[in-house]
């Protein structure tokens, strides 16, 4: 009995442990047992640098903005190769993985295009997820504007001379007009007159062949113009007054006489490389010739003579306050005006023909200035286009542009006795960019408040074709008509143009500060560029409310 008792102890306190071991109905452990947890998994997922290396081992810094979770940087200069736009990033990160468009990335080795706008997302181990956006403000390979560079053999610096150059042209938005070495050398030199003194330089181009650049398939020509706009830091005061003269001079409508040409220059923003650094966006257009697509008088050239057949056209004239001299440089009979030949050119013209011209405009002047001046049919419509006129000073009135009547182009076709006005060209003064000016100037027309036609005194043509009052009429008629169009175009643009190239924008005045005026004639802009544009919409309305009531006078 004593020897079963000691077997049994044992088997009973084992099964007691046992028990004691067992879990409960829910599978927990009974109380007083330790149990280890499995430790959560890492919820970190940022990207903590970022540096970018191009295809010619240019290094790229990036900068981190929280508000956006944005990485972002500039870079200027040249990037040789031929994928500019692939670049190896090396990030550095607390996460677990780094993807752009669901492939994971790995630093120092793989590559993105950055010619836009990139989202990385970082992955945690726990599977939480950041998205970064990776902005890279590089105008050779954004996709906002076409893309020239400029290899001059030497600097270009004047504007007579032009200098040998490799000329790229290319596009995101057309496969046509594109242009490369392989194409041949391009001509360059500078242009303008205020302008070209001014540190951001505008130029002229002539290829050696006839052609359309970047899709600009209204003229084929050689000669084309950047414009730099250094004095305008909108960028785009021409831009605005040749999108109103599309409007008003649209052969669709069927307004004008069947001879005026109606042309507007082109209007195509680039951005400009001269050499490896960046030099800005620039307005590409036209050159003010003869030319089919352009100014399309008739041809007339020195072997023509003095053929009365044909010395009645094609002539082009500009009133210019930058004087030339005889014989390309003439003055009217009756006001002195200052007048440039512009076509014949100088050298292919016959005398006679810039003779015959020269009367014909003095004929017409003498007639202007008669007493019998507002006779429909022998007063001064004999001579001068009245429509044309009419479309020309809606657009130099409306933009306000002190320099409207400054430099005024006119041309007379072969059979025909009228001088037509146009095409609108300089409206980089318009919108209050001007210095030289009287405090209440914009209430006024600038036929009156603005400056006079240069050589004469304030009472120069345009003061006289505003003293015929059906004439005063015809214009606010053609106003009233034309007059909310015109201003939902340039409300739209102001809205839309800026928001398509921000990136440029940006790059242009870190290369040209935005708040420095270098010419003494133009104003200082606004204090920030979206600041400058909503002055230009506010003016805009004022200025419509001015003509109005100086219309309907």
């Amino acid at each position: 009995m004593i020897r079963k008792r000691i077997i049994l102890i044992p088997l009973l306190l084992a099964a007691v442990f046992a028990c004691q071991k067992l879990p409960d109905d829910n599978g927990a452990q009974p109380s007083g047992e330790k149990t280890e947890q499995p430790e959560p998994l890492d919820a970190s997922c940022e990207l903590l640098s970022l540096k970018a290396t191009a295809s010619d081992g240019s290094s790229i810094i990036f900068s981190f903005n929280g508000r956006s979770d944005t990485f972002h940087a500039k870079w200027l200069t040249w990037i040789e190769g031929t994928d500019p736009e692939l670049f190896t990033l090396a990030f550095e990160t607390n996460g677990k993985a780094v993807r752009h468009e669901g492939k994971a990335l790995e630093s120092g080795v793989s590559k993105i295009s950055l010619s836009e706008v990139a989202d990385l997302v970082v992955e945690a181990e726990s599977g939480d997820t950041r998205t970064y956006h990776v902005s890279l403000n590089c105008p050779q390979i954004n996709r906002e504007l076409p893309l020239m560079r400029i290899r001059p053999e030497k600097a270009i610096t004047s504007k007579e001379e032009y200098v040998d150059a490799i000329v790229d042209l290319s596009s995101p938005f057309t496969e046509s007009g594109w242009w490369s070495e392989e194409d041949g050398k391009v001509q360059v030199r500078g242009r303008g007159n205020s302008t070209w003194v001014l540190p951001k330089k505008p130029y002229r181009l002539k290829f050696p062949e006839k052609v359309s650049p970047i899709g600009l398939d209204h003229a084929v020509e050689k000669s084309w113009v950047i414009l730099a706009h250094d004095m305008d830091k909108s960028l785009i005061r021409n831009h605005l007054g040749f999108m109103m003269s599309r409007i008003l001079f649209d052969p669709a409508e069927n307004y004008h006489d069947p001879m005026a040409i109606l042309f507007t220059p082109c209007s195509q923003f680039v951005n400009l490389y001269m050499g490896d650094d960046y030099a800005g966006v620039y307005q590409m257009s036209d050159q003010m010739n003869r030319a089919e697509g352009r100014i399309a008088v008739e041809k007339l050239t020195a072997k023509d003579g003095s053929d009365p057949a044909k010395i009645t056209g094609g002539h082009i004239l500009e009133t210019d306050v930058h004087s030339e001299v005889p014989p390309v440089r003439f003055s009217s009979k009756v006001k002195n005006i200052q007048v440039n030949h512009k076509y014949p050119d100088e050298d292919d013209h016959d005398p006679a023909q810039y003779a015959y011209i020269e009367n014909y405009l003095a004929e017409a002047e003498t007639v202007l200035y008669g007493s019998n001046f507002t006779d429909p049919e022998n007063g001064w419509r004999k001579y001068f286009d009245e429509k044309t006129l009419i479309d020309y000073m809606i657009v130099k009135e409306l933009a306000a542009d002190m320099d409207g009547y400054i430099s005024t182009y006119l041309y007379k076709r072969r059979g025909c006795d009228k001088f037509f006005f146009g095409p609108v060209w300089d409206v980089d003064k318009g919108w209050d960019n001007e210095t030289r000016v009287a405090a209440d100037y914009l209430q006024q027309m600038m036929v009156y408040s603005g400056f006079a036609m240069p050589g004469s005194d304030k009472r120069h043509w345009y003061y006289r074709f505003c003293e015929d009052k059906s004439f005063r009429q015809a214009l606010n008629l053609r106003w009233r008509a034309k007059r909310n169009q015109l201003l939902s175009a340039i409300y739209k643009e102001l809205g839309s143009l800026p928001a398509r190239m921000p990136m440029a924008i940006e790059a242009n005045f870190t290369v040209w500060p935005f708040y420095y005026q270098a010419s003494t004639e133009a104003k200082m802009p606004e204090a920030s560029y979206e600041a400058e544009i909503a002055r230009i919409k506010r003016l805009t309305e004022e200025r419509a409310a001015v003509l109005d009531r100086e219309f309907a006078k």
